[in-house]
């Protein structure tokens, strides 16, 4: 049985072998533990490193990752590199690997610098939550001009600066499922869907988003509060079959 292993650095080259190659060391903690583990280490020059370890893929993902589609971290990457051209905010990519054995898919990781901002989640709890909304809709613009369907587009992978003023930078996070080139208004709206689960507050920033768009804000909120309740519906028809077969 081979094992090859395949990584791709713009920076920490090195670190980034290594670790590909034996694993995430000791001296990284862990800061993020579910289906994949998110991790933080401390380079020789002081920069702190996010390693994010990908489940290992099961059949037939783990052959389609590796004959087929480039792997999750691949695309946390390359992604992260094109959202960053085009004026979307992320956490600057450092490189990913991968490490292959017996014709599959076994490990694959995403280094990129750790960025120590709070995410949205729960935003109607944060200090002027609405000067951030207010922000958060009109950067969502951004994906919307650039074609760009974050399919894990959720609070929770939202991180914000406030850079004073009520301004802020947005960073998104958790790249590895989106779409480009998307010209379906109605798809990115479906962005919409995860964003909050109090419609009142998918209403506000949905409002906000219009306004920034130059859209009719009434029609765009009913759009945001009907992929609301599609992911309602799809969740419920989800949890009726996964009862029915129990």
């Amino acid at each position: 049985m081979t094992r090859t292993v395949k990584c791709h650095a713009d920076k920490y080259k090195d670190l980034i072998e290594n670790i590909t190659q034996n694993g995430i060391p000791q001296s990284a903690q862990i800061i993020y533990s579910g289906r994949n583990n998110v991790y933080t280490l401390t380079a020789d020059d002081g920069t702190v490193i996010n390693i994010k370890s990908f489940h290992k893929p099961k059949f037939p993902n783990n052959y389609i990752y590796t004959n087929f589609r480039p792997s999750k971290a691949e695309r946390s990457y390359l992604h992260a590199k094109r959202l960053l051209s085009m004026g979307i905010l992320t956490p600057e990519p450092f490189g990913w690997g991968e490490v292959k054995e017996g014709g599959e898919l076994k490990e694959s990781y995403y280094f990129c610098r750790q960025v120590p901002f709070q995410n949205v989640r729960n935003w109607q709890d944060i200090p002027d939550y609405e000067l951030m909304l207010k922000a958060l809709g009109k950067d969502i613009v951004k994906f919307f001009k650039n074609g760009v369907l974050h399919k894990d587009f959720t609070a929770g992978n939202i991180l914000f600066e406030s850079i004073g003023e009520g301004n802020y930078n947005f960073y998104y996070i958790d790249l590895n499922r989106m779409d480009f080139n998307v010209h379906s208004h109605c798809k990115l709206m479906s962005m919409f869907r995860g964003i909050h689960p109090e419609k009142e507050q998918v209403a506000k920033l949905a409002e906000y988003f219009a306004k920034a768009a130059n859209l009719d804000a009434e029609k765009t909120v009913r759009e945001a509060l009907h992929q609301v309740d599609v992911l309602i519906k799809t969740k419920r028809r989800h949890n009726a079959l996964k009862k029915l077969f129990k």
